[in-house]
């Protein structure tokens, strides 16, 4: 499993960081922002779903993003 964690202190960033190296089971693998990239397999994912979905179930970014933030449908 992959996880994606944004934290904005910084100094909080490093004391978590710390603690995630720390375990063995972990693997804590630092990426540049803009700097992921992704796999044929999952490119080919996207595509599927791209071709799949309809223009009007498409939602613009700025209206998206403060549903996540705000958690409303």
């Amino acid at each position: 499993m992959q996880l994606l964690v944004n934290i904005k202190d910084n100094t909080k960033a490093g004391i978590l960081l710390k603690f995630l190296k720390s375990l063995n089971y972990i693997n804590v693998e630092e990426v540049e922002q803009g700097k992921i990239s992704l796999t044929n397999k999952e490119k080919r994912i996207l595509d599927e779903r791209r071709v799949s979905m309809a223009e009007e179930d498409f939602i613009p970014w700025e209206k998206a993003k403060k549903q996540l933030k705000h958690k409303v449908k």
